[in-house]
């Protein structure tokens, strides 16, 4: 880097650092998604015990 190039500070907006996707998707339906499976998982195992 030259020392007469100037240096221009890095700058993230809120949906990069949270790591929401810039199309409004958020990670919501996957949490849900997988509390469902988690409590099908769980009915499935109290059957047989």
């Amino acid at each position: 880097m030259d020392r007469n190039e100037v240096r221009r500070p890095v700058v993230f907006s809120s949906e990069h650092v949270s790591g929401r996707d810039v199309d409004g998707r958020s990670l919501m339906p996957m949490l849900i998604i997988g509390l469902v499976l988690i409590a099908i998982g769980y009915a499935a195992i109290m059957i047989f015990v």
